[in-house]
């Protein structure tokens, strides 16, 4: 079995899942052994109490003078990664294993599988940096080490179409009237305490974090989206593998909208990769990192 995959349970979970239907299949996020309260997000592992769930807005403080989105691109590998400071970076997935050369405004994790292969470097995170994680990832992480979850400040990264505990429903849905902004191509969310819109990068559900928080800057840093073939920065010969490619266009798309709406809201969109895919929707190339 490659690194990568799922273990063999969770397979069979999803698979069983799958067969119950479409609209309830997300439900296999969290079970088994995981129950959440949204409403009091009070959370319990196997029975125990294991967390309170807080929002995302309580350690992301609004209107701050710069928030960095830090993917985990080989860009960043030959980039100067102390020059975004402290307290001012939402670490995505292996940017994580950045968090001895700058303390995080947060780690944001929305795939099981990078649990299940980097359980060490989450485990191994200081206590007081928050995360940012989605029912699957938390559930993954409970299993594998609940007790490192211990005194993190712990905020859901939902997803506003497949919701916790509700069934799966469009984005057209008249109870997202409010909460989501749409392009022909896309759409994202307004207020990701409530829900995000995923498009298949952890880095575009921070994005969303980020936005919300209407910082003067957001700066895109590790999101290379080009390069896919290539080991991430803090991977060896040995890497797993990418669906980037697969899913490039609904990504770009994600990215092509959130420009727009950080034009709207007099915020400065920037990218620290040179080879960014990003840098053709005209989002401009900051040069801070090199």
């Amino acid at each position: 079995m490659a690194r990568s995959d799922r273990p063999l349970s969770r397979k069979l979970v999803r698979l069983g899942f799958q067969l119950l239907g479409r609209d309830r299949a997300h439900r296999q996020d969290v079970w088994p052994g995981l129950k959440i309260d949204k409403d009091s997000g009070r959370t319990r592992w196997r029975g125990r109490h294991l967390l309170t769930l807080c929002r995302a807005n309580s350690f992301i403080a609004a209107q701050r003078p710069q928030i960095a989105v830090v993917g985990s691109g080989p860009s960043l590998g030959s980039q100067k990664v102390e020059a975004i400071g402290d307290d001012n970076a939402i670490l995505c997935n292996g940017a994580a294993s950045l968090a001895d050369r700058l303390r995080p405004l947060a780690v944001a994790v929305e795939d099981e599988r990078f649990v299940f292969r980097h359980l060490s470097m989450l485990s191994n995170l200081p206590r007081d940096v928050p995360l940012l994680l989605s029912p699957a990832a938390l559930r993954a992480w409970a299993e594998g080490d609940s007790a490192s979850l211990t005194g993190h400040r712990v905020a859901l990264i939902d997803n506003l179409l497949k919701p916790l505990g509700q069934p799966r429903r469009k984005i057209s849905d008249p109870a997202l009237r409010d909460i989501v902004i749409r392009s022909p191509q896309s759409a994202l969310s307004l207020r990701p305490d409530e829900g995000v819109v995923i498009t298949g990068t952890v880095a575009f559900s921070a994005l969303q974090f980020a936005l919300a928080a209407q910082p003067e800057r957001i700066l895109l840093a590790g999101i290379d989206l080009s390069n896919d073939q290539l080991p991430r920065f803090y991977e060896g010969e040995e890497r797993a593998p990418s669906g980037l490619t697969t899913g490039l266009d609904r990504i770009l798309a994600g990215f092509a909208l959130a420009h727009q709406v950080a034009d709207r809201r007099d915020c400065k969109l920037a990218c620290a990769s040179p080879v960014s895919a990003l840098l053709p929707l005209g989002i401009p190339l900051d040069r801070s990192l090199m």
